[in-house]
C-alpha cells in the first residue's frame, strides 16, 4: 500500500512539473527580483515551519502510548491542544496587530520550542502543558507569518503581487 502512495505522489509531483515547465512566456507573470527575493525567502521560512509541524504530527500518539497513557488520556491531551488552538485562534490576530507581526513569529518559535520540550517528560501535567502551547503554537502558525508577509510587503512598496 505503501508503494500506492508514493506512485500517485510521483504522478501528481510529474503532473505539476509538466504544467509548469509547459508555460510559455506570455502566460508567466513578470515580478520584480525585489519581490522574488522576498516571496523565495518567506516561502523557505514558512515550509520550514509548516514542516516542523506537520513532521511530529503523526507520531505523538505513538509517544503517549509508549508512556503508557490510555486512548481517553491521549484523547484528553489532544482535546487540550485542539481547544487552546480554538480559544487562542480567536485573539492571536489582534494581538499580532497590537504587539508586532514579528514578534508574534517570534513568539510561535519559543512557544512551539517549549511544546517540543515538554514532549520528553512521561509526565501527564506537562504534557497538557506542551499540548495547550502547542495550540497557540499552531494558531500563531496560521495567523502571524501571513500577516507579517502582508505587512512586510507594504512596508517595503512592493506593487501589486511585484508586477512590471
Amino acid at each position: 500500500m505503501e508503494l500506492f502512495y508514493f506512485m500517485v505522489f510521483g504522478a501528481l509531483g510529474a503532473v505539476v512539473a509538466a504544467l509548469e515547465l509547459s508555460k510559455n512566456n506570455k502566460n508567466r507573470i513578470n515580478t520584480s527580483p525585489a519581490f522574488n527575493s522576498f516571496k523565495n525567502n518567506y516561502l523557505v521560512v514558512y515550509s520550514l515551519m509548516m514542516a516542523g509541524d506537520w513532521l511530529q504530527g503523526p507520531y505523538v500518539y505513538y509517544l503517549y502510548s509508549t508512556y503508557g497513557f490510555g486512548k481517553g488520556e491521549i484523547g484528553q491531551l489532544f482535546i487540550a491542544g485542539f481547544g487552546s488552538s480554538m480559544l487562542f485562534g480567536t485573539i492571536v490576530g489582534s494581538l499580532a496587530d497590537k504587539q508586532g507581526r514579528k514578534r508574534a513569529c517570534i513568539t510561535y518559535c519559543i512557544t512551539y520550542t517549549l511544546s517540543c520540550i515538554t514532549k520528553h517528560s512521561p509526565q501527564y501535567k506537562i504534557l497538557m502543558i506542551g499540548r495547550v502551547l502547542g495550540g497557540i503554537a499552531t494558531s500563531l502558525l496560521f495567523s502571524a507569518f501571513e500577516s507579517w508577509l502582508v505587512a512586510e510587503h507594504n512596508k517595503r512598496g512592493l506593487s501589486n503581487n511585484g508586477c512590471h
